[in-house]
């Protein structure tokens, strides 16, 4: 049962066993922000958006592949309430400082940096999408997710307060349509080029369900993530990622040259359609040896996701490891997106007995690394493999045991 009287303070003293649950987080999240923000204009609502990793079917979103996200049991935690004047504020309860501003001066301005930019481009596309924000809000975030580790915490920003938003102010907007925005956003305010995956995944995520996502067409069906014995371990390396100042937008420049290319000899509008027996066969078209790279490993990348959900419908969880291997060397070798410190976490975690196979998740550069590990084995997994970390890089990693989660929705 948890206690109606929980106070300011106790979000940041909670256990691992009280952030995973719901009731506690919604009751300790109104209790600050009612030390925030004062007890007048009446009660706030709190939504929640996940974090989301990739389980293989990385860089080839925005090249019509079929991927393989997961949405996570940590999640953004949004309290929210409307004010009576025309003035947002934004705070975050692990953060210092503050958002706020007009709603004339909200979304029109191109000087945000940060979180900002995600807010702002979403407040501008649900109004362009005919939303009527006639009065300010004032919000509280808390977050369990490790923020900047390629998890995906700028689109559950994004999604929770499309959701929270549209609800507050009465708009009805299809879920698709809500992703979408999203994924506007990421364009046209943060400047980073991204698919739609991460978006999609945040949005539709479903409990103990993977998701199997067609990006060229958006049609997904849910895969069961039975592991058995087993459990998905996610490692931030806590070495540092900027996409928009990364190669990100390089990486899908190079995939567009490849494309135009192939397209002649191919008759394909994505680089996804094609299969590995007709690349191998066309491949010498591809003269500059780094588009050649860029394009083998999307087309392999793809491949690889159709016998990831086959392994995993098969229960053959070597073979997936197995799999998630040949994806993180792809992505190392061919698309070249890892760092020193992401390899070195790979090979840690790889060298290990109780692990079945490793690979990065996320844009890359920095970020996570995922493991696919014996559940008995997770502290001595976790120790000796953190060891081994810090020693190659001077780094040190932070270690998660991963449950799929629902998707962005408001806490009952």
């Amino acid at each position: 049962m948890v206690s109606d009287t929980i106070g300011a303070g106790r979000l940041l003293r909670a256990s691992a066993l009280e952030l995973s649950d719901d009731r506690f987080l919604k009751a300790a999240l109104l209790a600050e922000f009612q030390s925030s923000f004062g007890p007048a204009g009446g009660s706030a609502r709190v939504f929640a958006a996940p974090a989301r990793i990739n389980l293989i079917g990385e860089h080839i979103d925005y090249n019509g592949g079929q991927v393989f996200p997961v949405a996570l049991d940590k999640c953004l935690y949004l309290a929210i309430r409307q004010r009576a004047d025309d003035v947002i504020v934004i705070r975050n309860l692990q953060l210092p400082g503050e958002y706020r501003r007009s709603l004339a001066e909200a979304g029109a301005s191109d000087a945000d940096t940060g979180f900002a930019l995600y807010i702002d481009g979403m407040l501008a596309g649900l109004r362009a999408a005919g939303a009527t924000i006639d009065h300010g809000f004032e919000a509280l975030l808390f977050s369990t997710v490790p923020m900047g580790a390629g998890v995906s915490s700028s689109a559950a920003l994004e999604l929770c307060f499309g959701v929270a938003l549209s609800s507050l102010y009465n708009f009805t907007i299809d879920r698709l349509e809500l992703v979408k925005l999203a994924q506007k956003a990421e364009h046209d305010f943060v400047g980073v080029q991204c698919g739609i995956m991460d978006q999609f995944a945040v949005a539709f995520g479903r409990r103990g369900q993977a998701m199997l996502l067609d990006t060229a067409s958006l049609v997904y069906q849910y895969v069961p993530l039975e592991l058995g014995d087993f459990c998905i371990v996610l490692m931030n390396s806590n070495f540092p990622r900027a996409l928009a100042g990364s190669k990100y937008n390089e990486r899908r420049a190079e995939c567009d040259k490849a494309l135009a290319l192939l397209r002649p000899a191919l008759a394909v509008n994505k680089l996804c359609a094609i299969r590995p027996e007709q690349f191998d066969r066309q491949a010498g078209l591809l003269v500059d040896p780094v588009l050649l790279r860029r394009a083998r490993h999307c087309v392999y990348e793809n491949e690889r996701v159709r016998r990831s959900v086959e392994a995993l419908r098969a229960g053959d969880l070597v073979r997936f490891g197995e799999l998630m291997k040949q994806s993180h060397l792809s992505l190392r070798d061919d698309y070249e997106v890892t760092s020193p410190a992401l390899d070195a976490l790979f090979d840690a975690a790889s060298g290990h007995e109780a692990c079945l196979g490793a690979r990065m998740t996320g844009a890359g550069f920095g970020g996570c690394v995922i493991a696919l590990v014996k559940r008995a084995d997770y502290n001595e997994f976790s120790a000796r493999v953190g060891q081994a970390y810090t020693a190659l890089t001077g780094l040190v990693a932070d270690f998660y045991m991963s449950a799929a989660g629902d998707g962005a929705r408001e806490l009952a």
